[in-house]
């Protein structure tokens, strides 16, 4: 059947999910009362949670960038409506890239929701492990409601469409606390070190999204203490070059925190991430000449967005995302998409001593510097925090290229507005964030409970 998504809260059963993951078992055996029994029946809910990660993932990969310096759309085909609106800061509450993502990142919470009401009680073996990683992916969706949208409405529980329909969008404080809290949970439930699954989260990954949600609520003492935390976790760090980062042959390597997993000779490929049908730079618009302009000639992450593979007539894969085809399924690749990575820690720990310690902000920022083959940054440099600011954000900029971080660093810096300008668009503040979707305003259909943002 076709699913309708009330908010968060959308009731349905077990075998209609529709990600195929349910369904492995016949319709007519499973139910609420009977699924959640062992520890396995419990696996597979948190499973069915990861999943859900992969739908809508290209608003990460690409369509924020789009919104970024990183992308641009510069005509409008029909079909790419809602990406040139995106782009040019021109949405509207009907744009489907943001229904999309609304009705997917709810539908996520929902089964992080379903499987922690079902845990209440039950003895099994796992009960930590599972609990902490729905903790987490629960948060990682109300985080990037939150980063999207503003405040939302907010629950910890499965509730009915109808009670739904009365849940009013949250307060800034009662976002945060459910964000802290979760993932405070989550990281002293997590393990300390991967095992075989290595794509399932552990605590430095609690952690690190603990630390960003810090930074973007302001509060930076906060988030050196979580760092301090994620750094305590042995088994990863930096790589010796970010290229090693993407080798197809070192995935889930050391640096990697949380990613999208994707296994090519299992038919759970993909197909290639920014190719192009040329090799030939000066024809290539995305990534744009205005954000490579952030990088110096010498950064050896340059190269990473800016040579190409060629793989068949008319088809370049970018360095960032080589790989080739799988011999069985012969239009899939494997790259891993990381949402967090190590890289993210020295930058996020540069960003929260900037506040308090100058020089040591700076040290932290020249690591991911001094790996791209640049000269560090002394206090001669960067003399005030001001600078540091702008430095740091073009030094995410460079290490974290297509990884779905621009956007968000430019509005967490408190850059985003001014940057725009000077590239030409028109813009102010209540494009921070982005309108709630019109089908949801009309569901609720009361501006008490689900109002609209400003502006929109």
């Amino acid at each position: 059947m076709k699913l309708k998504y009330y908010l968060v809260f959308t009731a349905f059963a077990l075998s209609s999910c529709g990600e195929g993951f349910f369904e492995q078992y016949p319709s007519n055996d499973i139910t609420e009362g009977n699924f959640y029994k062992t520890d396995d029946d419990f696996n597979q809910g948190v499973v069915s949670c990861y999943a859900k990660l992969k739908t809508a993932m290209s608003f990460h990969l690409t369509e924020i960038g789009y919104r970024g310096d990183e992308n641009v759309l510069e005509s409008m085909a029909v079909s790419t409506q809602n990406r040139y609106d995106i782009d040019h800061f021109a949405e509207t509450a009907n744009n489907g890239i943001l229904n999309d993502i609304w009705n997917a990142w709810y539908n996520g919470i929902y089964r992080c929701n379903d499987v922690l009401d079902h845990m209440t009680g039950a003895k099994i073996a796992n009960y930590d492990k599972y609990r902490g990683e729905c903790l987490f992916l629960r948060s990682w969706w109300y985080f990037n409601l939150y980063r999207v949208f503003g405040v939302v409405p907010i629950t910890r529980t499965v509730v009915t469409p109808a009670a739904a329909k009365l849940i009013p969008r949250c307060t800034e404080e009662e976002m945060y606390t459910l964000l802290t809290e979760d993932l405070a949970e989550a990281a002293r439930l997590l393990p300390d070190t991967r095992n075989a699954e290595k794509a399932r989260v552990t605590g430095i990954a609690a952690y690190t999204l603990l630390a960003k949600v810090y930074l973007t609520f302001g509060k930076h003492a906060e988030a050196r203490t979580a760092l301090d935390e994620a750094m305590k976790a042995t088994g990863y760090g930096l790589e010796s070059t970010t290229k090693r980062v993407f080798d197809i042959n070192n995935k889930m390597n050391k640096e990697v925190i949380f990613a999208l997993y994707y296994n090519k000779t299992n038919d759970n490929g993909h197909g290639y991430w920014y190719s192009a049908n040329t090799d030939v730079m000066a024809d290539i618009r995305n990534p744009t000449p205005e954000f490579k302009a952030i990088y110096d000639e010498s950064d050896n992450r340059l190269a990473l967005i800016d040579t190409y593979t060629k793989i068949q007539s008319n088809l370049f894969a970018m360095t960032k995302w080589y790989d080739t085809y799988d011999a069985t399924y012969t239009t899939q690749v494997g790259n891993d998409f990381p949402h967090l990575r190590y890289a993210d820690i020295t930058l996020m720990y540069a960003e929260a001593l900037a506040e308090t310690d100058l020089p040591t902000a700076l040290t932290w920022l020249n690591k991911t510097r001094i790996r791209a083959g640049l000269d560090e940054l002394t206090s001669d440099d960067v003399k005030t925090k001001a600078e540091f600011i702008r430095e740091l954000a073009a030094e995410r900029g460079r290490e974290f290229a297509l990884e779905g971080h621009r956007w968000f660093d430019l509005v967490r810096l408190g850059l985003a507005v001014e940057h725009f300008r000077n590239l030409g668009y028109t813009l102010d503040a209540h494009n921070l964030i982005f309108p709630i979707p019109q089908n949801q305003i009309e569901i609720v259909n009361n501006p008490s409970i689900l109002w609209q943002n400003p502006g929109f």
